[in-house]
């Protein structure tokens, strides 16, 4: 099997909506999964942060980023909706200094191919590329669904970080080299998370300086 990953363009915005909503059939209804035209605004307003992945030759992941303004701190608590400007990325500006991760999607067939780890990649060498401070984003919880109802989220995450239980998407973030910095309560309505998110952060190492790490340890959202 052949990964290829590079960079969506307008031809692809059918494809990846198809893709996009077979991932999350059950977000649809909350306006959460991206249409063709939120795509096409998306590669408009930032063309380099929209990537496609391709096993054999055919389109089976992706990933949708952004840059948030600088007046808006991404390690603070906020939801998926106020981020992103409910996925139109309106606010995107490129003298911001985190990338944030909105959206990263892989069809079944294609789970435990290397296609996730391959997106996760190309989405640090991008922020490295950039020069551009972190990588940050909402983590779902995919299988805190079932989970006793008595876990709280906190309990979950620690269990999943010290490899006590198992989450599908939490687990392949820990392995790509994201950290957990927090919890978001409400970050998406979603019932397979119970509507938290991770707070999950990867640092470029060609920026990590005494002020950074200040900065970060003043926002964080705290397990």
């Amino acid at each position: 099997m052949s990964i290829t990953i590079r960079t969506a363009t307008l031809a692809d915005v059918d494809a990846l909506a198809a893709l996009n909503r077979a991932a999350y059939p059950d977000l649809v209804q909350d306006g959460v999964v991206f249409d063709a035209g939120q795509m096409r605004g998306h590669q408009l307003r930032f063309p380099a942060g929209q990537l496609v992945a391709e096993l054999d030759g055919q389109i089976v992941g992706a990933i949708a980023t952004m840059i948030p303004p600088r007046a808006l701190d991404p390690l603070a608590p906020h939801t998926w909706m106020g981020i992103t400007d409910a996925g139109s990325f309106e606010r995107h500006d490129a003298g911001g200094d985190t990338l944030y991760l909105a959206d990263i999607y892989v069809h079944q067939r294609a789970w435990g191919s290397g296609v996730g780890r391959a997106l996760y990649a190309a989405l640090f060498a991008l922020c490295r590329k950039l020069g551009l401070a972190n990588v940050v984003g909402g983590g779902r919880l995919y299988d805190y669904v079932d989970a006793e109802a008595s876990i709280a989220p906190a309990t979950y995450v620690a269990q999943v970080i010290r490899g006590e239980r198992r989450d599908r998407v939490l687990q392949s973030q820990l392995r790509a080299g994201f950290e957990v910095r927090g919890l978001l309560p409400g970050y998406l309505h979603d019932g397979r998370s119970r509507h938290v998110a991770t707070l999950i952060v990867w640092d470029n190492p060609d920026r990590v300086t005494v002020t950074a790490g200040v900065r970060a340890i003043e926002a964080r959202v705290r397990l």
